[in-house]
């Protein structure tokens, strides 16, 4: 991910398993891509609508905005994803 310049990665899932496998690291895919790299992550996203309009249009490209709700002294929010074809 760091060598591909990602800059955000989503899923319908959580990212990390539980257990983890790893011994003392909870959630290892969110301790080296949040923790680490500094990568923004989307965790239980709802992706249906947004293949199936993809899919609809023949386009695979869209802008996406998604904007936090600034919390301090944290790293997570809620948030509602828009994607714009």
């Amino acid at each position: 991910l760091h060598e591909r310049g990602v800059a955000l990665i989503g899923a319908d899932t959580p990212q990390d398993v539980q257990p983890s496998g790893y011994e003392g690291v909870l959630m290892p895919v969110h301790a080296v891509s949040l923790v680490a790299m500094g990568l923004w992550m989307l965790d239980n996203c709802d992706l249906e609508a947004c293949a199936a309009t993809a899919a609809e249009l023949g386009q695979w490209d869209f802008h996406l905005a998604v904007a936090p709700v600034r919390f301090a002294g944290t790293s997570g929010s809620p948030v509602n994803p828009i994607a714009t074809f």
